[in-house]
């Protein structure tokens, strides 16, 4: 629903930039003014304004919801359930050691994928609430971008136009995160398939014993312990912690006496869809790129009305006249946001069917 709202969002501002159908009704005040009457200046909202002012709100509270779980439940909570489990764990160790509980090769190694899981998963849950900082900060500052929709920038509420270019400093600079983890989810896909290809082919049940976390999930098809998700039952966790390492253990038992010709060709399959995955990464990485090359040229007309600025803003902007840079940033950071979100809605369809395609080609 998210990546829908964001194309139109996205596809009626390049509309508005390129004045697209610009002898309708969409561009015309009075009509707006039929159904309701704005004070000045407010009363110059255009219908096509207020269809993007509804995906603008959308945005709003889409993102300042979203971001606020990732902050809490994917980030400050579930750091605090790995802690409890990993005492929980280190609680197990020592009392295997007291009562000199002798443990076999699988349950050693499950007890390590788990640990590792852990560790993983507390990584992902500091990098969740980094994450859900910028998006609650993107979502919040949607507001200004809603209130523009209505010219109300135009007068001295909110902050006026000042405020609006705050807001969109503060998404830029959000969106700088946002950059460098593409950068790096988009190389680990691309080293990640790979690896993938090279484990496929040179697997053995002699190596299980030294398999990595990365490669167990290979094995198994995705790995999703209960610790994935937060909950607030401690016994529960203990109970279910003993079952999940019980689980892994039966699986690396099984695969250190045998390995499946199916499980060698599941792996060689995934590993062409997470190079599809790094691509794509790419791809996102280009594009919110542009945005952010675009959306900064307008502030830095902003910041840099007069003509005679610094050459490395002249540099940056192009060497093009204020008001040229300015609509030209808007128009390519709206036009990179429209084609994002069809790569998006593609996506899930581009891999089914690579899988359908595999599929065929087995039965055949």
């Amino acid at each position: 629903m998210d990546a829908v709202v964001q194309f139109i969002r996205n596809a009626l501002c390049t509309m508005k930039n390129f004045n697209l159908l610009s002898d309708t009704f969409l561009y015309d005040p009075k009509v707006t003014a039929q159904y309701y009457t704005f004070p000045s200046p407010l009363d110059q909202t255009t219908p096509l304004e207020i269809m993007i002012s509804i995906t603008q709100f959308y945005a709003f509270v889409s993102l300042t919801m979203s971001g606020y779980r990732m902050l809490t439940n994917g980030g400050v909570k579930k750091l605090q359930l790995v802690q409890q489990i990993m005492d929980s764990l280190s609680e197990k160790k020592d009392t295997k050691k007291m009562k000199n509980d002798k443990t076999s090769v699988s349950e050693s190694v499950a007890h390590r994928l788990v640990v590792e899981s852990l560790d993983k998963e507390g990584d992902a849950a500091t990098r969740s609430i980094i994450t859900g900082v910028n998006v609650l900060a993107i979502g919040i500052c949607f507001f200004w971008l809603f209130a523009n929709s209505y010219h109300v920038t135009s007068t001295n509420w909110i902050g006026g136009i000042h405020g609006l270019i705050h807001a969109l400093t503060i998404m830029e600079v959000s969106l700088l995160f946002f950059l460098f983890y593409m950068a790096i989810d988009a190389s680990n896909w691309v080293r990640k398939s790979f690896q993938m290809k090279d484990f496929a082919n040179s697997v053995t049940p002699t190596q299980i014993k030294n398999m990595t976390l990365e490669q167990y999930n290979w094995m198994v098809d995705g790995w999703s312990p209960f610790w994935t998700e937060v909950s607030s039952d401690l016994g529960a966790k203990e109970r279910m912690l003993e079952k999940e390492e019980e689980a892994v253990a039966a699986n690396v038992a099984a695969f250190m006496k045998s390995i499946d010709a199916d499980v060698s060709e599941r792996i060689l399959l995934n590993s062409r869809i997470a190079l599809f995955e790094g691509y794509r990464e790419y791809i996102y990485l280009l594009l919110n790129f542009f945005a952010f090359y675009g959306y900064m040229c307008c502030i830095l007309v902003f910041y840099f009305q007069h003509e005679a600025q610094p050459s490395y803003i002249r540099a940056m902007l192009l060497h093009l006249p204020n008001g040229d840079a300015d609509w030209l940033g808007n128009a390519v950071g709206d036009f990179a946001w429209t084609v994002e979100p069809i790569v998006i809605l593609l996506s899930p369809m581009m891999m089914n069917s690579m899988k359908q395609k595999k599929s065929k080609d087995k039965v055949a």
